[in-house]
């Protein structure tokens, strides 16, 4: 249930802004992100890299026009499930990194709850 339609826009929003941002800077250090990718590997990183840019740009733009909201923000969500098991994996960093890890982890799973409460109350499902 939405209280405040303005809030709930500025809200997604600025949720979306995380993936538009996301993707613009994977386009413009495309090779360093596979590379990345590769290190972490993640098979196919060649492959892997522009459907992250898709899901990053293309869905956090939906997101921002509030096109589909709701099945865009499921896909985007477990996008970031996805992406936060592999590459913040705190678990098995060492001693130095761990604290980083777990804030980077616990952040994305924070984004993945807000995208989920985006899903649940969307009202807007085409624009």
């Amino acid at each position: 249930m939405q209280t405040s339609p303005n809030l709930y826009r500025i809200g997604r929003v600025l949720l979306a802004s995380l993936f538009v941002i996301s993707g613009i800077l994977k386009i413009t250090a495309f090779s360093g992100v596979v590379g990345y990718m590769t290190s972490l590997g993640v098979p196919f990183a060649a492959l892997a890299v522009p459907a992250t840019i898709v899901v990053e740009l293309g869905g956090g733009l939906a997101l921002m026009a509030g096109w589909n909201v709701r099945p865009i923000a499921i896909i985007v969500a477990l996008f970031t499930v996805a992406a936060t098991l592999t590459a913040h994996r705190f678990w098995e960093a060492d001693p130095a990194n761990v604290q980083n890890q777990l804030n980077n982890f616990l952040k994305n799973i924070s984004i993945i709850g807000a995208l989920l409460m985006l899903a649940a109350t969307s009202s807007e499902s085409k624009k």
